[in-house]
């Protein structure tokens, strides 16, 4: 990819939101537009990206739909082109992953229900892999990018055998925190209740504001060693390794209340 430089304002954070024509992730990219941002709202439906692009801008936000199926490796590339092209940096990107629903405790067929959630942790993983590593050349140039891992954890704080999708992003966000760290890009992790409204929802929905309100509060951070940690619903941070920093500009070894 080139390095030419941004057509728009030298100084406007450019940020890329998974999924986000809908529920959380687009109560997530008002929030970064609202904020200052230009967004790029992605959607693997052309409708629902155009019609959610739209309504951001009927409020004054520089919203912009792209199109990311993350089924489909050639639009993650070609969304990280797109970007490129558009703005010539990247500052920011949430993911959009892990959001599993919790399991039917009453069921019979406990042994499918599980098989369920490990495959669809395991796709979701590939799904935060592939656009991260698209992106990440973008994040690494901006010389201080954000990335924001959103997960579940089947309407429980706590790390337990039930969930999953929470500890398989925390583990994937400890990778790629460690690999940014040389270059400053910072990598968090978000947890939330898994019966917030991911995929519908509106946005006026307190639930949402909220749950949306936490990875933003990451990405509006300057603390630059904020890095390697997570966020649970209840907002209480806890550092994912021994080079973690807390928010309260600890070691990141003990849990801490975002604020």
């Amino acid at each position: 990819m080139s390095s030419r430089p941004s057509a728009g304002l030298p100084h406007t954070r450019v940020a890329l939101v998974t999924v986000a024509d809908a529920g959380l992730g687009r109560a997530v990219a008002r929030q970064l537009a609202e904020a200052g941002m230009t967004v790029y709202a992605g959607a693997r439906r052309e409708e629902a990206g155009r019609k959610a692009e739209r309504e951001l801008r009927a409020a004054g936000l520089d919203a912009r739909h792209v199109p990311l199926d993350l089924d489909e490796v050639a639009t993650v590339a070609r969304a990280a082109e797109l970007v490129e092209r558009s703005s010539g940096r990247l500052d920011v990107l949430v993911n959009m992953v892990g959001l599993t629903s919790s399991l039917d405790r009453t069921s019979e067929n406990a042994t499918d229900g599980f098989r369920a959630v490990f495959e669809t942790n395991l796709l979701d993983a590939i799904h935060l892999m592939t656009v991260t590593n698209a992106m990440f050349p973008l994040l690494r140039r901006s010389g201080g990018g954000h990335i924001v891992n959103i997960a579940s954890a089947f309407h429980t704080p706590e790390r337990n055998g039930n969930s999953t999708p929470r500890n398989a992003v925390e583990a994937l966000t400890l990778q790629y925190a460690d690999i940014g760290r040389q270059d400053g890009v910072l990598v968090n992790a978000v947890c939330v209740d898994a019966s917030t409204p991911a995929w519908d929802g509106f946005e006026e929905d307190g639930a949402l504001r909220r749950a949306a309100a936490l990875p933003v509060r990451l990405v509006l951070a300057e603390d630059p060693l904020l890095t390697a940690t997570s966020t649970g619903p209840d907002g209480v941070c806890s550092g994912l390794s021994a080079q973690a920093q807390a928010p309260d500009g600890g070691s990141g070894a003990g849990p801490v209340h975002v604020v």
